[in-house]
């Protein structure tokens, strides 16, 4: 089932639940809404930094297929979105063409403010997490003691009417691991709040770097024809169709069209990682909703997400999430 809805709408069935707004005691300026539950599960949570920065982390599953459609409009914000898990795309619309932006894991998004083209949303029905930091364009300045950018990033700053820049890329390991201590703020209070401050700024920091990278000439372009890209991606659902007996890498190359190299060279440029690190995080991502919503023992979840060792499930799950299998599911409890 499709439903499509406008951006007013969408935002509606927040509104409708609004019972389910909630804002701690010792910090409002951290709150959680849940959407309406008729459409699936899920919830926003905004925090507000310092000002001129948000942090807003949105996690769920929809049990129908939501298009939301969006007008053009002209944003005041900086904006960089992480997509954490998702299957789905965005799809923008301009008088100079249309352009797709995937919502997969490993990419992210990086816009500047200015005038934005419509486009439509679609999320895909698999569950989705997102982490996006909104920025306004002056806070830019302030990180220079000139108070002026340097050319490499003066396009992250658009004048009133300015079409926005845009452009999605591969999440940089680095990255990654500032987003996980985010996910995963041990804090509370005044103490929560400077942490996530200092993790936002720093991930501010490695998405300025290697923008200028980009803009110097430094990291080169995906060298893969959109034909071969949309072959990666095809391989990528293969792969996650059966992760207990997932198909060796040459049943992956010749059910997706591909050679073997093309396929791991593919999986590199395309998704920021290899066939076997997509099929491990996958397994993990699973693994970890098993712990939080399931009363099964940690050995049980390794079995059933295609671990045969117990301690080697445990050592990848801390690895990729910060904390052991056990003290998730502790947490979640």
């Amino acid at each position: 089932m499709t439903i499509r809805l406008t951006n007013y709408q969408y935002y509606d069935h927040f509104h409708e639940a609004e019972e389910e707004w909630q804002s701690g005691a010792l910090d409002k300026l951290d709150v959680t809404c849940k959407f309406d539950a008729r459409f699936g599960r899920g919830w926003e949570r905004k925090i507000v930094l310092r000002e001129g920065i948000d942090l807003k982390i949105e996690k769920g599953q929809y049990n129908v297929r939501l298009l939301t459609k969006y007008p053009e409009f002209e944003s005041s914000i900086v904006r960089c979105c992480f997509t954490l898990s998702a299957n789905g795309h965005k799809i923008l619309t301009s008088t100079s063409g249309a352009t797709s932006i995937t919502h997969t894991p490993g990419k992210y998004y990086l816009r500047s403010n200015g005038v934005f083209p419509q486009d439509i949303d679609d999320i895909g029905l698999e569950p989705y997490a997102f982490l996006q930091i909104q920025l306004n364009p002056l806070l830019l300045h302030s990180f220079s003691p000139e108070g002026e950018l340097p050319k490499s990033l003066r396009h992250l700053v658009k004048s009133s009417g300015e079409p926005v820049y845009l452009r999605s890329e591969n999440t940089q390991p680095m990255m990654n691991s500032v987003l996980q201590q985010i996910l995963h703020c041990p804090y509370q209070g005044i103490v929560k709040r400077a942490y996530l401050e200092s993790k936002v700024i720093e991930l501010i920091a490695l998405m300025l770097d290697h923008e200028i990278a980009i803009q110097d000439g430094e990291i080169k372009k995906c060298p893969l024809k959109s034909e071969q890209i949309e072959r990666i991606h095809y391989a990528k659902e293969i792969l996650l169709q059966d992760l207990n007996n997932p198909p060796s890498l040459e049943q992956l190359a010749r059910q997706a069209g591909l050679n073997d190299f093309m396929l791991k060279q593919g999986f590199r440029h395309c998704l920021n990682n290899t066939v076997f690190g997509i099929l491990r995080s996958q397994r993990l991502e699973i693994a970890k909703q098993l712990l939080a919503e399931q009363d099964i023992t940690v050995s049980e979840v390794a079995q059933k997400v295609g671990y045969a060792s117990t301690p080697s499930f445990a050592k990848a799950f801390k690895r990729k999430f910060g904390l052991t299998p056990k003290a998730h599911q502790k947490i979640c409890r």
